[in-house]
């Protein structure tokens, strides 16, 4: 066994634990929107990942509450009995496969959204969530005992439906966080005031949760060990955290969760690309080191080896695992078979989040273009039988492509023009922290060599050469896309260059450059050109740099531009400003509200203007071959998400 700790059974209370691998609770807006439980999409989601070996799920927000409390359009609730037989589908697609699941029990409070609750939110205290969000109403204490109970019924709702056990959710700027924070709770009565006080609506649903479900149903609660949330007052940090957890301890749970940050500070709890595994470890191990009962904690964990690492140091008694499970439903069982090669690694993109947080839509990831859909592309359909078929380009959405060919029974022939394979995502890599990118690319290659596609790397395809070589009966057109050149004159002088040319250190500025473009690739541009001490100036019509960014991608970014990167050169925003001509040393650039020109001068001129399909690719391959299938930015331009998915669905599609 690679991993002995990592594949150790466990105890919470009574409950035994396959080995040391918890699902922590993150949000799908999978649910049924008819009856707010788990229909279809949501059962096959979790057995999937039950499937894939992981010891315990704790499955997304459950609400106890849906008048006064929502976490979006897409809730799962267990307010009604006609809600326990979904519960109840869910919690037999897991037990099918050894696992056990928790239900986390759930109230916003005031972090809920008002606009989709018809009675306003409601908090401890009249303080919203967060500076400028709305301010809730105060509970009574009446309405608290009301609450108290909502969480007892879920649970034994819960217990009903074939939970393992349920767990209380304390975290996060959460109702039960509000209630225990000096900052959120300003209460005079008996749920306020002293540290007993606030804590005593937890202590309540707890006791209740033993009369009603018996000793031996587990309890766990999730807590921010630390809020880390120092710029507004009164938030919790780790040695009150920890004073938390000892009265919960007292109160006899069966474990505790621990995870980080608050309303304000997502980023503790969730983090981007650039936050790196382990640097919140320190708050677990107090944790682990201070109390008896088992500890969970979530750490970044983006591969086995590091899983076992946090528990051979006694971070934890079990590793959290949580966006490692939606890049990978089968990140345990290929843990367990020491097959760490085939793992897709979360690459901390947040386009899960994105999806679910910022659009309100399912969730989706970046680098696993079935998660969400498992109820619909079940096992792919088996009818290739050893027919030939060529994909044009080695990217992800060429790769995606050929694997799931390859599954079907197709001889698949993959034609790439460079001697890597990566396509754009070699040079996504190269930003600061993206790196983090490079193994998914590594992984995506293994398949391919697993599955016997024949990869011709380093040879730039033509129709003919593909027929004469292959005389495959459909192209799959994967080429990726070329850079847009707007028809500005001056474009042509030997100044102007492309962010492939910047991020792959083709062209290094030796004093001075101006971006033009400030999408997610021009800023890491940027980013780029400050981390190696050129002075930057940075163009855009729009009146907002990064407009279409995910915002926690945009404030982590644009946070360590405004202070220079590396260097601590700061750069110069014109923005709502448009490019007229490129010079012989910088560019012309006008005011596009007052119509004043400006000239900046440079060393270097870098186009971020986006891309667009090679023209007159598809045509030329048409002519030859009855069957061309464009796939990912050989269609339609965009990120590693879409161009995964466009992979999967043509590839899974194709002649079914």
């Amino acid at each position: 066994m690679k991993y002995p700790k990592l594949f150790e059974t466990g105890k919470i209370g009574k409950l035994t634990i396959r080995n040391r691998g918890v699902m922590a609770p993150m949000h799908t807006s999978l649910v049924d929107d008819g009856t707010c439980a788990p229909g279809d999409r949501m059962v096959r989601y979790y057995a999937e990942r039950a499937r894939g070996g992981v010891g315990l799920i704790i499955n997304e927000a459950v609400g106890i509450d849906d008048v006064y409390s929502n976490i979006g359009c897409h809730n799962f609730y267990m307010t009604k009995e006609t809600q326990v037989s979904g519960a109840e589908r869910l919690t037999e697609a897991v037990h099918r496969y050894d696992g056990k699941i928790f239900a986390q029990l759930h109230h916003g409070g005031a972090t809920a959204n008002p606009a989709l609750l018809e009675h306003g939110i409601v908090g401890p205290s009249a303080v919203p969530a967060g500076p400028g969000r709305p301010v809730p109403r105060e509970l009574t204490t009446e309405e608290i005992h009301e609450i108290v109970g909502k969480f007892i019924d879920a649970a034994v709702r819960c217990r009903k439906a074939g939970y393992d056990g349920v767990e209380l959710h304390g975290a996060h700027g959460y109702l039960l966080a509000e209630m225990f924070s000096p900052h959120y709770n300003h209460r005079t009565d008996e749920y306020g005031g002293t540290f007993e006080n606030r804590m005593r609506m937890i202590r309540e649903i707890i006791e209740g949760i033993r009369r009603s479900c018996g000793p031996a149903f587990p309890i766990s609660v999730r807590i921010s060990g630390d809020e880390m949330t120092p710029e507004l007052e009164n938030m919790m940090d780790l040695e009150y955290g920890l004073r938390i957890g000892k009265y919960l301890e007292g109160l006899g749970i069966d474990c505790i969760n621990i995870s980080n940050g608050s309303a304000v500070n997502g980023n503790a709890n969730c983090d981007p690309y650039s936050y790196q595994p382990g640097w919140k470890k320190h708050v677990a191990k107090a944790f682990h080191d201070t109390l008896s009962i088992p500890v969970i904690a979530t750490n970044t964990v983006k591969d086995p080896a590091f899983a076992e690492q946090l528990l051979k140091e006694g971070v934890c008694d079990f590793v959290g695992l949580g966006r490692s499970l939606f890049a990978d439903p089968d990140f345990m069982n290929k843990a367990r078979d020491g097959r760490d090669d085939e793992i897709r690694r979360c690459i901390g993109c947040m386009y899960c989040r994105e999806r679910v947080i910022w659009k309100d839509l399912p969730v989706q990831c970046a680098v696993n273009p079935r998660i969400g859909c498992e109820y619909i592309y079940d096992r792919p359909l088996k009818n290739g039988g050893g027919r030939p078929v060529a994909v044009i380009g080695a990217g992800p959405a060429g790769m995606e492509a050929a694997k799931i060919l390859a599954d079907r029974g197709f001889a698949v022939t993959v034609y790439e023009k460079e001697d890597q394979v990566g396509g754009w995502m070699n040079l996504a890599d190269k930003a600061r922290f993206k790196e983090i990118i490079t193994p998914f690319t590594r992984t995506m290659k293994r398949e391919l060599e697993l599955r016997n596609v024949t990869l011709k790397l380093g040879v730039p395809a033509t129709p003919e050469l593909v027929e004469q070589e292959v005389h495959p009966e459909a192209v799959f057109l994967a080429s990726g896309a070329v850079w847009t050149v707007p028809p500005i004159p001056g474009v042509e002088k030997p100044i102007v260059c492309t962010p492939e040319d910047i991020l792959r250190k083709r062209v290094v500025p030796e004093e001075s450059a101006v971006v033009i473009g400030t999408g997610i690739t021009g800023l890491e541009v940027v980013e780029k050109l400050l981390d190696d001490g050129v002075s930057v100036t940075v163009a855009d019509m729009l009146e907002e740099a990064g407009r279409g960014v995910y915002p926690v991608i945009l404030n982590d970014l644009m946070g360590r531009i405004r202070e220079g990167g590396l260097s601590g050169k700061k750069p110069s925003f014109l923005l709502g400003h448009r490019l007229l001509e490129v010079l012989d040393d910088g560019v012309r650039l006008e005011d596009m509200e007052t119509g004043a020109e400006t000239v900046v001068r440079a060393d270097r001129v870098v186009l971020s203007l986006g891309s667009h399909p090679a023209e007159g690719l598809q045509a030329a391959y048409e002519k030859v071959f009855d069957r061309v299938i464009p796939v990912g930015s050989a269609e339609k331009d965009g990120r590693i998400g879409d161009a995964t998915k466009a992979g999967f669905i043509k590839g899974w599609s194709y002649d079914d």
